[in-house]
Formats: C-alpha cells, sequence, structure tokens
C-alpha cells in the first residue's frame, strides 16, 4: 500500500465522516423544533413511542440524538421514563437505516453527479430551507464519495500479507467487538462503523465474518454520546441513557451467542444473514449482507426485550434505582372532575394555570434576552423547553374551558369563560413568536457572529425591556384584576416606539454604518416581532378591561 493510498484513504474518511455529520446536521434543520413537539405527541404506548423512535432516527440518522433528545425531554420531566424505552428501542432500529443506503454500491458511480447537484442548488436557491436541502443532497454525494475513495484506497491490502493476518484476528468475535466499541466511541455513530465496513467489503478487504463482530461492537459503543449528553440532567434522564446501554448489551450478548454456534459448517448468524439475503433478498452482494447483518442485531434483541421489558425494567431499577423525580410535567389547577362540581371553583383554578403559563412566557421573555447576549447556541434551548410547557397547558386549558363552555353558566361565567379562552391564546401566541421567530434570529445573530451597533444594541435592549415590563403589568393585572395596571399596558402600546427605532436603524442604514447594514434583517425583523407581542400583550389587558 502506497503512501498515495492511504492519503486517499484517509481523505476518504474524512469526506465519509464529515458527509454524514452534516448531512444529520442539515437533516434535522429541516425538520427544526419539531422533532421536539412530534416526540411528544406520539410517545403514549409502546406501539407509537417505537414508531417515533424509528422515525426520527431515520431523518436525522443517529440513534445518539435520539436518546439525547429523549434524554433531556425525561430531564425537564416532559416525558417520564417508561415513555422513553419504546423510543430507545426505535431508535436502535432506526440506525440501521443508513448502512442500508450504504450498501447500494451503484450509488457510488453517482457520487460525484449528487455533490454536483447539491452545490448547484447551494448556489442558486435563496431561502432557508432550501439551502439546508441543498446541502442535504450535497453531503449525501459526499457521504458516498468518501466510501469510494475508502474502496479504492483499500484494494491494494488484498494482497498485503500482514494486514490479511490481522484480519483474520478479527473473525474472533470478541477481537472484533472491542474494535467496533473502540472505534465508535471514537466517532460516536454505528451507522458510519457500519458504512466503513461496506467500504472495505467493496474493496475485497473484509469478508462477512469480520464485519459482523466489527458492527457488534459498534451497535454497543454508540452509547456513548447519550451517556455523555446525560451527565449534566437528572437522575432520571441518567437512567434513560444507561438502559440504552443494557438493551444494547443484551443484543450483543445474544447476537454473540449466534455467532459461536456453529451450523452447517459456518456460524448460524452468519448462515442465517447470508440465506437471508439469498432467498428473500435474492442477491449475494457482501455489502447487503454486512447491512442486513447490522440491521438484525436490533430486530433479535427486540425480539426479546419486549415480552421481557417488565423483567428488565425491574432489573435495571435494582442496579439504577429510582429517586423522587419530578412527576412528568402537566396541569396542576384544572382536571376535569372539578368541572362537576363547581363552576366558580373551575374558573379559579383555571386563571391560577393561566397565571402560571404567564410565568413561563416570562420566563422566556428573560432568556430572550440572555439569547442575544450570549454567543453559546445552547441558551436556545432553554427557551424550546419553556415553549414546550406551555404548549402543553395550552391544550389542557383550552380542553377544559370547551369542556366548561358546555356547561349552564351564568352571563358573568360564560364572559369569563370565553375570556379566559381568549387570553390564553395570545399567551401560546407570544410563546411561538418568542420560540419559533425571535430564537430564529438569535440563532442567526449566533451563527453568523453578528454584531449589533451599539446604538442599535441598545434600543433593542429598551424594546426587550418594554416587553418584560409590559408583561409584568399584565400579570399583575390578571392576578388582582388591577385596572390601574390594564392602564399602563394600554397606555404603553399607544406609544408605538418600535416605529421610532426603526426610523432610527435605517437612518443608520443612510450614513453607511457598516454593522447596521450587517444585522439589517435580523434588527428590523426584531423590532416587528417586539411589536407583535406587545400587541398580544394589549388585546389581553384590553379583555381585562
Amino acid at each position: 500500500m502506497s503512501i498515495w493510498n492511504l492519503f486517499s484513504l484517509v481523505g476518504g474518511l474524512a469526506i465519509f465522516l464529515f458527509g454524514m455529520m452534516e448531512m444529520n446536521k442539515h437533516l434535522t434543520s429541516i425538520a427544526g423544533s419539531r422533532m421536539k413537539s412530534i416526540m411528544l405527541t406520539l410517545t403514549k404506548g409502546k406501539t407509537r413511542g417505537y414508531l417515533t423512535g424509528l422515525g426520527i432516527t431515520i431523518i436525522n440518522q443517529s440513534s445518539s440524538a435520539t436518546t439525547v433528545l429523549e434524554a433531556a425531554l425525561v430531564g425537564a420531566g416532559l416525558m417520564t421514563f417508561q415513555q422513553s424505552l419504546a423510543v430507545t428501542l426505535g431508535a436502535e432500529l432506526g440506525s440501521t437505516f443508513l448502512p442500508q443506503l450504504v450498501a447500494f454500491p451503484s450509488i457510488t458511480k453517482f457520487s460525484s453527479a449528487i455533490v454536483f447537484i447539491g452545490f448547484i442548488m447551494l448556489i442558486t436557491v435563496k431561502t432557508k430551507k432550501g439551502k439546508h436541502i441543498a446541502m442535504t443532497i450535497f453531503t449525501f454525494g459526499l457521504l458516498f464519495l468518501g466510501m469510494d475513495m475508502m474502496s479504492s484506497s483499500l484494494k491494494p491490502l488484498r494482497t498485503y500479507e500482514p494486514f490479511i493476518e490481522l484480519m483474520k484476528n478479527v473473525e474472533t468475535p470478541i477481537l472484533g467487538i472491542i474494535i467496533g466499541l473502540l472505534f465508535t466511541m471514537i466517532i460516536q455513530s454505528s451507522g458510519a462503523t457500519t458504512g466503513i465496513t461496506i467500504a472495505m467489503a467493496l474493496s475485497g478487504t473484509i469478508s462477512l465474518e469480520q464485519a459482523i463482530p466489527i458492527n457488534l461492537g459498534a451497535a454497543v459503543g454508540t452509547c456513548i454520546t447519550a451517556v455523555l449528553g446525560s451527565l449534566t440532567l437528572s437522575w432520571e434522564a441518567k437512567r434513560s441513557a444507561y438502559i440504552h446501554i443494557l438493551f444494547q448489551l443484551i443484543g450483543a450478548v445474544w447476537v454473540f451467542i449466534l455467532l459461536m454456534i456453529p451450523f452447517q459448517g459456518e456460524r448460524l448468524y452468519i448462515w442465517g444473514i447470508k440465506w437471508f439475503t439469498l432467498h428473500v433478498l435474492g442477491t449475494e452482494s457482501l455489502a447487503r449482507q454486512i447491512a442486513m447483518g447490522f440491521t438484525f442485531m436490533p430486530i433479535i434483541n427486540h425480539l426479546i426485550v419486549f415480552p421481557n421489558l417488565k423483567i428488565i425494567v425491574k432489573l435495571f431499577n435494582r442496579i439504577f434505582p429510582e429517586r423522587e423525580a419530578p412527576k412528568p410535567f402537566g396541569a396542576k389547577y384544572v382536571n376535569k372532575k372539578l368541572i362537576s362540581k363547581s363552576v366558580e371553583i373551575s374558573l379559579i383554578m383555571t386563571k391560577k394555570e393561566i397565571l402560571r403559563v404567564s410565568g413561563f412566557i416570562q420566563e422566556m421573555i428573560l432568556e430572550m434576552k440572555a439569547a442575544f447576549r450570549s454567543k453559546d447556541p445552547s441558551v436556545l434551548d432553554k427557551v424550546n423547553e419553556l415553549d414546550s410547557k406551555v404548549d402543553i397547558l395550552h391544550k389542557v386549558i383550552i380542553s377544559f374551558l370547551a369542556k366548561l363552555s358546555q356547561e349552564e353558566l351564568s352571563i358573568e361565567e360564560s364572559e369569563q369563560c370565553m375570556n379566559y379562552m381568549y387570553i390564553q391564546n395570545e399567551l401560546e401566541s407570544i410563546g411561538d413568536v418568542i420560540d419559533k421567530n425571535i430564537m430564529s434570529l438569535a440563532s442567526k445573530k449566533i451563527e453568523k457572529g453578528l454584531i449589533f451597533s451599539e446604538d442599535g444594541f441598545h434600543e433593542l435592549e429598551h424594546l426587550i425591556y418594554k416587553v418584560n415590563r409590559n408583561f409584568e403589568n399584565l400579570i399583575q393585572a390578571l392576578r388582582n384584576d388591577d385596572q390601574h395596571k390594564v392602564q399602563i399596558v394600554l397606555d404603553s402600546y399607544k406609544e408605538k416606539e418600535e416605529e421610532k427605532y426603526k426610523e432610527l436603524h435605517i437612518e443608520r442604514l443612510f450614513k453607511g454604518q457598516a454593522k447596521s447594514i450587517a444585522t439589517s434583517s435580523v434588527h428590523l425583523d426584531l423590532i416587528s416581532y417586539f411589536a407583535r407581542i406587545n400587541g398580544h400583550i394589549a388585546y389581553i389587558a384590553d379583555r381585562l378591561s
């Protein structure tokens, strides 16, 4: 193997891994923050949870990313440990999708064309979503281009005796498992490890007997990302990451046993894969055999784990016992049993729940301020988490009020019930503006390293201060039925300071201030969104007057 082959190998590996990581990143960006809401909505029940984990992992191409997100939701009390189990198992199967895709060797012939198409799209499309799609296509081509480079550079090893001897040792399952485990712990992707073994298979430098143990180790090694991601989270979040390791170890043990059983001159697991790919898929492709070997690992595992899930969880709880964990996030004050007892109490409790929502919104406003001061994108996650709580309570409150409105209410009670519906809808809209619109601009500012002009930043800070002050006055008005605070909010809305600050920003543009020009679209959009929030606040105040 020449030095040029080595350069081609490490370059191909770098392109393959870069393509995989960037494809994951841009696929996730296309889905956006909807992944959290999808996971929260569709995890009630084992089957739905399993399909959710499977689907999200097929989209983001990383079981680790799914389990890290899941651990974060458990840590925030938005998902229970029990709900997370099916999601984890679904994610394990979802991680085998990419190797199945990579096992189509013919795609490598078109890798350069795919890269070219992605590049042309990248320089022609203008929308943010379009660029994410273009980058997904571009990096998909890079992934296969890297595979082709690795496969070509490895071909000389087919006749290199020291390498042949080394690979014979890998057929010993334990050694292969250790290699796959360590390599995957470093690159943190079992799909990437399997992709590399497929590239080696295409070059003729690895056999199925050598690839399977490596991929078995990879299946366990991929758990490291979820464990690392849970280190700063709650105990329940850590448990949801740790049980991922237990599930993978159970599967690894069963596959290892099948590898140790001789059958018709081969190992039973190897024979089964060859039989399936030949008689069911109609191919003897080594790449497809390796991909199927990786897919069968979670399938066999789940056939064993699902029927025995209660026993496994009971054993796990002995090793990692439950602690007093916060109950799953939900309403504190309203439940449908209240309605049959007392309409008056129902309305009082609704007000308390709405005030609770208001507290989360106020936290979002304060975090919004921090987001524009920080250069760390992780600050955006806090706002997204708070908005998830607002959305959960919104559904409960609106459903509760809809049921309450069907009761026999006095005119005053009916008006109050309707008022609370309007107020809650406005609060939920404020949360959406902050999370989906303003945080998107904060993310853009951080990603592009934008810096506001000194005057512009002070003006934006003043507008955030005004939003926060108006919202504080609104909460006091709602809590204490304070008409004086209501009037303060309405008077503040009439000032229309946003228009004045837009004019000041445009003046700076005419003067050619570089920072104002660079941040113009973000700056003007922010002013518009702050005006929208103040509009929602004023509308609520008007309902209270």
